[in-house]
């Protein structure tokens, strides 16, 4: 693992904790070899910390229900590489999720209430893709 995939999360602590302790605990960044990925909430007192996850990562998932936009959490997200290996299996506590990959294509399958969700995208070294997750309402 090279230095830049340690200095990231370092990066991100040091930038959330500095904004001040009413954010609460940053969130908890997760490395699965290079791959480094963190869910967060949505609400006031996490504007800042979103917006500075979406800066930090090319990918960001919203997972929310069909029709009222409610977001949903607790999802279980695993991600394939173009040659069909899973490169990455985790638990999303909350309705966003980012995650830093190497550009390329990718499968994403987002597991909510035994639903599974698939998207395909592409994620390039500039810029983030944003997916979008919709499931029908029970």
């Amino acid at each position: 693992m090279n230095w830049r995939h340690w200095l990231l999360p370092l990066a991100i602590r040091i930038l959330l904790l500095s904004t001040g302790h009413a954010l609460g605990a940053p969130p908890a960044l997760t490395a699965v070899g290079e791959i480094i990925h963190v869910s967060a909430g949505i609400g006031e007192d996490d504007a800042i910390e979103v917006e500075m996850l979406r800066r930090l990562h090319n990918l960001e998932l919203v997972f929310a229900l069909q029709g009222s936009g409610s977001y949903v959490a607790d999802v279980k997200v695993s991600v394939y590489n173009a040659a069909g290996a899973k490169v990455l299996a985790a638990q999303s506590p909350g309705p966003l999720f980012f995650a830093t990959l190497r550009p390329g294509q990718y499968r994403v399958d987002a597991e909510f209430r035994g639903r599974v969700l698939s998207k395909v995208t592409s994620v390039t070294q500039a810029g983030r893709r944003d997916l979008y997750f919709y499931w029908a309402s029970e």
